[in-house]
């Protein structure tokens, strides 16, 4: 018997035996592993009604992550049967799910080559078929729709079984939803159902027919698959969606029947049944009611489907984005709307298709809100300066008594909900909560625990959470319930409770007084916000908020309170661009205005030239070529070939975008080449040319470097003076001032007119060190004419009543001077003097 059963045989007995024991043991209970996951990523799966259902549910890897002990059990198992039961019928279906498995794993690649390995291996063709679907299926998923539609158009050539042509049809409708064709979705689901039994699914796939005959104008048709969904027995939340959709597309012929579609919703609104469903439903009754052109019943309605959401977070980001909407596109309220889309925000998950371009509207209407605070917080502030004290005082008390008042309702609304929960069982729903709030729970509803937190740190600060916290002196010792100290009954008084109401209100005064801008200075601060402000806002009006006449009102307001803001060139241009395409005749007004006033800026080129812009874009990439040469020569040390390019290019290219680069980069070659005053006066001067260019703050940092190099050098060891002679110089007397009356500067001045009027060289007195003074003679053109210039001096007898020790007389170069100044190394420098001078 034993030897008769061998996988390797193909008698009757053997195969008999092994598809038996294949089939009912390890194949099935693999399969059921497989099956088990399965059931487990559908059953975590929410759907999202509002959008197209899925025609394959989503593989949550979560799900399959928590799962992966059946899964390998399951390839473990499968294999078993490939193994021991070769001769078998199953072996081709166990191959099969191990590449089901790897799929749901997310192994792509491995399930590929398994699908692949059946097809050239089995002959049988039921096996053969599913793997293919599969695969099919694998390679959407892969992101490899043109492999997808590869197997698809072989598939269509073979002659399936029934369960594999249903699932084939499933695959290609899959397909087409991932490339987002409606239409051959449509169409392949259409013959899918008939193959489809009610326990296979097909109430969702009729559900899926609908919203996408919905979603392309078929409203008849949609309604009747909505019908087939309703009739085909699906689970309760099905059904309740497939009639909520059917009352979307159902035809409004007469009166009667809007009071039909009106009296439907009220009816499943009051069952108890849809408790949980009522967000939804107002949702609806909202979208019908808009529809109608009832806009005030519409924003009724979505106000109550975001009271009565019971933790459906989407549903409630849904109904705030259609306020949002309403308020942006219909009402054009942008402060409301941008309310409604910071709500919309809180509660969409990131999944959601709009995301991104949700979150960018919400964000430009925050900056816009933005915007309108400051300036209308700005005004106020500056209205409130300009008041007599005493009205200010008062207005300031009333707003004080206000906040107090508010407060003080605030902590009664409070308490009385801490008696509501007080008086309940924790058992009992919490109904009177959820009718007022339109939500569950306090610790459940996020935006209420949010707000709580806030108002505790307004009130508290952030306070750690321990024993007494509430005290602001923790040091004290804490009594036990028996220890007593006389004269002290309460030992838990809150710091609050200290002061007095006047000290209270005195404090608050004394912060509302602190905001307001009193000085000329703080006045002009807060009309600086309001500038920007009103520049950002008609900007964002013009170009995100696509609102011209709010632009150019707004532009308008800018000029007319700031007549002379640096933003008035761009603000022309922009009123004239405005204003021409509204057909307005200011738009000559504003171009004239620009072309007189601003002739050399870049918006009046522009105007001129059209082309101006790319031009300018062309000049500033051709000035970037050449800088990149430059800049790999100076890297290389070729200064002088460096230099050159610089210096052409600035001479030859117009000034443009990257001028600054270039500019900087010929200062980097000074400061290589020449004396460190000429790099000073280098980067001093592009400082004051460009004070708006990125590279400012960098040529601050490179001066400020400059000015700490020669002290640097001497800390490091003594001054290092450089040897390049050829450079300008000046005549330098060093003198004491103690005890001496001497003005040697008007002496060395009617020296020079004497003997060096054509020279023009002129002498200024600098204080050296706490008792030492010096007289500067310059400027000499190089070493030579220095020297010359201290011989004479020598030879007239000019020196002759200051050769004492106490005297100090020399040439040297600016670029040593600077050296010199720095480290105050007069001994050093006379040393240098007597090496490269002199000898």
């Amino acid at each position: 018997m034993a030897s008769g059963c061998s996988s390797e045989k193909t008698t009757l007995v053997s195969k008999t035996y092994h598809n038996i024991t294949a089939h009912y043991n390890a194949y099935f209970y693999a399969n059921q592993r497989f099956t088990e996951v399965q059931d487990a990523v559908e059953t975590s799966f929410q759907p999202n009604y509002n959008r197209i259902l899925d025609v394959f549910t989503p593989i949550d890897t979560t799900v399959v992550s928590s799962n992966q002990e059946k899964l390998e059990d399951a390839i473990k198992k499968a294999a078993l049967a490939i193994q021991f039961h070769k001769n078998s019928d199953w072996v081709d279906d166990s191959y099969v799910l191990i590449g089901k498995v790897k799929h749901l794993q997310g192994n792509y690649e491995e399930a590929i080559q398994t699908f692949k390995y059946v097809k050239s291996t089995s002959e049988d063709d039921d096996a053969v078929h599913d793997g293919l679907i599969t695969l099919m299926r694998t390679y959407v998923d892969y992101g490899e729709m043109n492999n997808a539609i590869a197997v698809s158009d072989f598939l269509k050539k073979e002659e399936l079984s029934k369960q594999n042509q249903q699932n084939l049809y499933l695959t290609r409708a899959y397909m087409y939803q991932r490339r987002e064709d409606l239409n051959n979705m449509v169409m392949n689901l259409v013959e899918a159902v008939p193959l489809m039994s009610l326990s296979e699914g097909s109430a969702k796939i009729n559900f899926i027919i609908g919203q996408a005959y919905q979603e392309l104008g078929f409203g008849s048709e949609a309604y009747n698959y909505y019908l087939k969904c309703v009739k085909s027995n699906p689970d309760y939340e099905l059904s309740f969606y497939a009639g909520l959709n059917m009352a979307q597309v159902f035809e409004l012929a007469r009166s009667n029947d809007l009071k039909k579609v009106r009296r439907y919703y009220q009816k499943i609104l009051r069952d108890r049944k849809n408790k949980e469903f009522r967000d939804k439903i107002y949702y609806e009754m909202a979208g019908f009611e808009l529809k109608q052109g009832d806009l005030d019943l519409a924003i009724e309605y979505y106000e109550s489907s975001v009271a009565s959401s019971a933790g459906n977070q989407r549903q409630k980001a849904y109904s705030y984005l259609q306020l949002g909407l309403i308020n942006y596109d219909t009402l054009r309220d942008f402060p409301k709307a941008k309310a409604y889309y910071d709500s919309t925000m809180m509660a969409l998950p990131p999944d959601e298709p709009e995301y991104e371009a949700i979150q960018e509207r919400q964000q430009i209407l925050e900056e816009f809100v933005a915007q309108l605070n400051t300036i209308h917080l700005q005004d106020s502030l500056l209205t409130l300066s300009e008041m007599d004290s005493l009205q200010l005082s008062a207005l300031i008390d009333t707003v004080i008594v206000k906040e107090e008042r508010k407060a003080l309702k605030e902590e009664e609304k409070r308490l009385q909900q801490e008696a509501q929960f007080a008086g309940r069982s924790v058992f009992d729903e919490p109904e009177s909560l959820t009718a007022q709030a339109g939500a569950t729970w306090y610790f459940y509803n996020t935006s209420a625990v949010s707000a709580g937190q806030s108002e505790f740190l307004r009130r508290w600060g952030n306070r750690p959470l321990e024993d007494h916290w509430r005290r602001s002196n923790k040091d004290a010792q804490v009594l036990t319930s028996n220890e007593v100290i006389p004269d002290q009954v309460d030992s838990e008084s809150e710091e609050d409770a200290e002061q007095s109401v006047e000290e209270i209100r005195a404090a608050k005064k004394e912060a509302y007084y602190s905001t307001i801008p009193f000085t000329a200075e703080q006045k002009r601060v807060a009309d600086s916000l309001i500038e920007v402000s009103y520049y950002n806002l008609g900007n964002i009006y013009n170009f995100q908020l696509k609102e011209k006449v709010n632009s150019y009102q707004t532009f308008e307001t800018l000029i007319e309170r700031y007549p002379t803001t640096p933003y008035l060139p761009e603000v022309l241009y922009e009123l004239y661009l405005i204003y021409s395409e509204l057909d307005n005749p200011l738009a000559q007004v504003s171009r004239d205005r620009l072309l007189n006033e601003f002739p050399h800026s870049t918006y009046a080129k522009t105007l001129l030239n059209p082309q101006y812009r790319q031009e300018y874009d062309a000049q500033a990439k051709k000035m970037r070529e050449e800088y990149k040469v430059a800049y790999e020569l100076y890297q290389g040390h070729y200064y002088d070939s460096a230099r050159v390019i610089v210096e052409t290019s600035l001479a030859t290219i117009p000034e443009n975008s990257f001028t600054d680069n270039l500019t900087l980069l010929g200062i980097m070659i000074t400061g290589q080449t020449s004396d460190l005053f000429s790099y000073r006066f280098a980067l001093e001067k592009f400082i004051k040319e460009y004070p708006d260019s990125e590279l400012n703050e960098h040529a601050q940092k490179l001066l400020r470097t400059a000015h700490e190099l020669p002290l640097q050098l001497a800390q490091l060891g003594g001054a290092t003076f450089k040897q390049n002679l050829n450079k300008s110089h000046l005549f330098v007397i060093v003198y004491p001032t103690k005890g001496q009356e001497l003005n040697l500067a008007r002496e060395f001045d009617q020296f020079n007119q004497e003997h060096f009027n054509e020279e023009r060289l002129t002498a200024s007195t600098l204080i050296f060190e706490k008792d030492l003074a010096m007289v500067l003679v310059q400027e000499f053109v190089n070493k030579r004419d220095a020297l010359g210039y201290y011989q004479v001096l020598q030879q007239q007898g000019a020196l002759d009543d200051y050769s004492s020790e106490d005297f100090s007389t020399f040439v040297i170069t600016s670029e040593n001077f600077e050296i010199f100044y720095q480290t105050k190394d007069l001994s050093g420098y006379l040393s240098f003097f007597n090496n490269f001078y002199l000898e």
